[in-house]
């Protein structure tokens, strides 16, 4: 099978052009936009792990749009090299938004492994601590998960091991659910 690594400097200019993306779009639609991308460590970024997370997650955030009546005046998914990307252009309540990202994140059994920024009609993203909540948790440990990237304070193969298991589980956990 056939993998890419991705460079530093390749996922460097993957964010600039996801934010001048999240510029166009917010300037074109002026309502907040949901930004998705996956949270898979490593310089794989493009894998069938990667690509199931994203999907599970687009469905999800799609599933809550709906049943919450809000249809989206635009959306748009990609799966590139540097990872899979989505950008939703709704008429919400900015912080409804990211009240219901955060949820995802922290509730579904993939949330972990999903990024869900929620970027106001004004350009600015609206953070956990803006609804006083705390930071992500690592999926290790539990501890603040920017701390323990930014240490190194879990081995990459042990990362990816963990994250494999929580897809596994969660995919067999669906087939059951699909046969009832």
């Amino acid at each position: 099978m056939y993998s890419y690594e991705v460079t530093l400097e390749e996922m460097l200019q993957a964010r600039e052009n996801r934010a001048n993306r999240q510029r166009q779009l917010i300037s074109r639609y002026a309502v907040p936009l949901l930004s998705m991308t996956i949270n898979i460590p490593g310089p794989q970024k493009s894998s069938p792990t990667s690509k199931y997370v994203f999907h599970e997650g687009y469905r999800i955030l799609m599933w809550q749009l709906a049943v919450n009546q809000m249809t989206p005046l635009h959306r748009e998914a990609y799966h590139l090299p540097t990872g899979p990307e989505a950008y939703i252009a709704v008429q919400a309540d900015t912080q409804i938004l990211k009240k219901w990202a955060i949820a995802i994140e922290d509730e579904h059994p993939l949330g972990r492994l999903l990024d869900l920024d929620v970027i106001g009609p004004h350009g600015r993203a609206i953070s956990r601590d803006e609804l006083g909540l705390d930071k992500r948790k690592c999926l290790m440990c539990g501890q603040a998960a920017h701390i323990c990237g930014r240490s190194r304070a879990h081995a990459l193969p042990e990362l990816l091991e963990a994250i494999k298991a929580l897809v596994d589980s969660y995919m067999r956990n669906r087939q059951v659910v699909k046969r009832v």
